[in-house]
Parts: structure tokens; C-alpha cells; sequence
């Protein structure tokens, strides 16, 4: 690690030690017009858990053990760093969707010259990703409370960004407006040169041939990897050939570039190149309504 990375860690530590004294059980509850957030403490995890309140259902968002931040333990978010296998040294990010802030926490500690802007609509998942999961914003590391779609029409014109993460969920899933056609036609203008989209995706949604036809169609160049979780994520580029079949190698070698801060080989092993979907389903438009 760089001396900054060293002391980055030190005072993520320090922000989260009191997490690793706190009891076994609920943490924290609370209801916000967009979400039923319940932060539980397990054996070895600060679990962010949306619920589902006609069902009583709960469903993970954001995992971290505070003993060690820099720890992605859910396989979708180890998914979506492999965008750093194709852009290696991206600049300027836009992660639309926070959770815990768990990409954002690491991509903020491994890409010391990045620039990071997260978009999160609920004031309350702000809160929680402070509070319990070491994030914390600084000049490198924004954060805009606002809908996703809004923040990109109301960015200026010349705005753009290396890679796009997409992973806006609500206890529903991804919002229907976040997962159209023109959607992602107002990402990719947001595009650099060998700029990347990356979408979570979940097998299980109602729309979610209709999600990955949509995605297919929006983008010259695609390729997705499912995980265990259900979860498929989607890569998209215009200018970019997306070569699944060497990613592994790839894999390796980006390792190597970052110090073997992170695994990407064992990442890069776990995921399936296996995400089929039906091809001929509908293509999700703005003047329809999608329902999740």
C-alpha cells in the first residue's frame, strides 16, 4: 500500500471500531418514504437489509466485516470491480445508487486520484452508510442526494465520466425508470472514450429478459457474469470490445497493477460467463410502464 492508503486504512479502522464492540442483533430501524432500513449485526458482518413490509421479507444490500473494510463480501459487488479489468486507471466515476457504500469505500481507497460522485435518493441511506459502514465523503468522494435520471440531465453538458455504475435498488428492485432504453442512452452520452456501464441486474425480476434485451440494444458492445446471489451484471461500451474470453488472464495481470490489493483473480474465477436470458423479449421504453 501507498503511504496514503495506509493512513486511509487506519482511519477507516478507527471509524469503525466501535461496530466491532456493538451487540449481536438489530442496530439500527427506520422507515424513509423511499425505503424500511434495518441494519442488523451478525456474527462477523454489519448487514443493510430493505424490507419488504406486505411480505415481511428482508433483503441484503450492503454486507461489510468491520475488520476488515476492504473486504467486498458480496459476489455482485466483486462482479462489478471487474470493470477495472477494462478501464484500469479510470478518473472520474458516477456511481448512481449507495448502499453501504461499499464500492464507493474501495474504489475511493485503491484509485487514490480518482474522482468519485455517488447520486442516492434517500437522505436516510446516506446516514446509515456513514454511521455503520466507515463511508465518508471528502473532496475525492461526493455525494448528491437526488434521483439518478435527474443528476445526469442536470449535469452540465461536458460531464463525463470513465465508468458508470448502475446499482439503484429500492426492496422492489431497480426503479422502472432506471432500466429503459432512453435511460441508457443518457448514460452512454455521459460516456468517455472507452467508457463502461455497469448494471446489477437480478434473475429473479419480472423484467428481467425484458432488463437485459433493453441493455443489449443500448450498447454496441456487452457482456454480462452472473453470481450465486442471482445477481447478473451487465457491461456496456460503445467503443470498446468487451473480450470475455481473456478476462481471466486480464484478471491476473490487473492484480498485479494494483499491488494484489484486491483478488480479481479469485473474482474473475467465481463468476459464470453463463447469463442467459430470452433475447426476444420486449424492450423496456419510457412511454411504457415497467413494472418490478
Amino acid at each position: 500500500m501507498s503511504p496514503w492508503q495506509e493512513h486511509n486504512l487506519a482511519e477507516i479502522t478507527q471509524r469503525l471500531a466501535p461496530l466491532c464492540r456493538s451487540p449481536q442483533g438489530i442496530l439500527f430501524e427506520r422507515s424513509s418514504p423511499n425505503n424500511h432500513i434495518v441494519v442488523r449485526h451478525g456474527r462477523e458482518q454489519i448487514l443493510l437489509c430493505y424490507r419488504h413490509m406486505g411480505r415481511r421479507i428482508e433483503e441484503v444490500q450492503s454486507r461489510l466485516d468491520p475488520t476488515h473494510p476492504l473486504r467486498l463480501l458480496s459476489p455482485y459487488t466483486q462482479a462489478m470491480m471487474l470493470a477495472l479489468l477494462w478501464c484500469r486507471q479510470p478518473q472520474r466515476i458516477l456511481l448512481i445508487g449507495l448502499g453501504g457504500g461499499r464500492l464507493q469505500l474501495v474504489l475511493h481507497h485503491l484509485l487514490e486520484d480518482a474522482q468519485l460522485e455517488s447520486v442516492e435518493l434517500d437522505p436516510l441511506v446516506l446516514e446509515v452508510a456513514e454511521r455503520f459502514f466507515g463511508f465518508l465523503p471528502d473532496e475525492r468522494q461526493r455525494v448528491r442526494l437526488s434521483d439518478g435520471r435527474a443528476f445526469l440531465r442536470e449535469e452540465s453538458a461536458d460531464a463525463q465520466y470513465d465508468v458508470i455504475f448502475l446499482d439503484a435498488y429500492q426492496a422492489e428492485g431497480v426503479p422502472s425508470h432506471l432500466l429503459t432504453l432512453e435511460f441508457y442512452a443518457e448514460c452512454r452520452a455521459r460516456l468517455c472514450p472507452n467508457g463502461l456501464v455497469v448494471a446489477n441486474l437480478h434473475s429473479s425480476t419480472p423484467v428481467y429478459d425484458a432488463s437485459r434485451t433493453t441493455f443489449a440494444a443500448a450498447f454496441r458492445y456487452t457482456t454480462a457474469f452472473s453470481v450465486s446471489s442471482g445477481n447478473v451484471v451487465v457491461f456496456g461500451s460503445e467503443e470498446m470490445p468487451l473480450q470475455p474470453r481473456t478476462f481471466r488472464k486480464q484478471a491476473r495481470i490487473v492484480e498485479k497493477f494494483y499491488g494484489g490489493i484486491l483478488p480479481f483473480s479469485t473474482w474473475a474465477k467465481d463468476v459464470s460467463l453463463r447469463a442467459p436470458y430470452r433475447s426476444n423479449a420486449r424492450i423496456l421504453r419510457d412511454s411504457v410502464s415497467v413494472s418490478v
